[in-house]
């Protein structure tokens, strides 16, 4: 079973993937990918994770002939490269953004997009950084845009184009809690049409 999970900064995405994660008894990529790629053995990985699902800088970066300068490419081609080899070895996991339905769709995963109203998402980032209304406000928009660009670059489809994922699901309409039963009824439904 592969799960991917993209989401809009403060929609509890997360948190949505590590309840799955428990009930279903499976790994979570997320922000750990590089250190379970090892990556740290070479790296400094605070240094390292500014990359993490960061946007590309074209005016920086050059490409020539396959090989590139750009720190964030290579992260990027780790970390779907090594989440294609778990699939291919038949791991199952749930993998949290990283562009997981676009890079993982040869295995036939459970796409799944998260987002919520932007007022449940501020107050959920308020409590969860101890910011203001404004400054709560202005990091969700700029992380979601840095989302949006690193996944459009890398992929083919819009990220949250509802056409490229099997659900979409607001979480404000349920809360969290009700959002994980809500799938996890829609994961084992699927799981039961499966051929054997």
């Amino acid at each position: 079973m592969i799960i991917t999970i993209s989401r809009e900064f403060g929609s509890g995405g997360q948190e949505i993937a590590r309840a799955l994660a428990d009930h279903y008894k499976l790994k979570v990529y997320d922000e750990n990918m590089l250190n379970e790629i090892g990556i740290h053995e070479s790296y400094d990985i605070d240094q390292i994770n500014q990359y993490d699902e960061a946007p590309r800088w074209r005016i920086r970066s050059r490409t020539v002939r396959g090989l590139t300068n750009s720190n964030i490419d290579n992260i990027a081609m780790k970390e779907f490269d090594f989440l294609r080899e778990k699939a291919r070895v038949g791991a199952s996991f749930i993998v949290v953004g990283h562009c997981g339905e676009s890079v993982l769709d040869g295995y036939d995963p459970i796409t799944i997009f998260v987002s919520s109203a932007m007022d449940m998402k501020v107050e959920r980032t308020m409590k969860q950084f101890g910011l203001s209304e404004k400054e709560a406000q202005a990091l969700i928009k700029k992380t979601d845009r840095n989302r949006k660009t690193y996944h459009n670059y890398y992929c083919d489809h819009k990220w949250g184009d509802s056409r490229f994922y099997d659900l979409c699901i607001d979480s404000s309409k349920l809360g969290v809690p009700q959002t994980v039963r809500f799938l996890i009824t829609y994961i084992d439904m699927i799981q039961s049409n499966l051929p054997d």
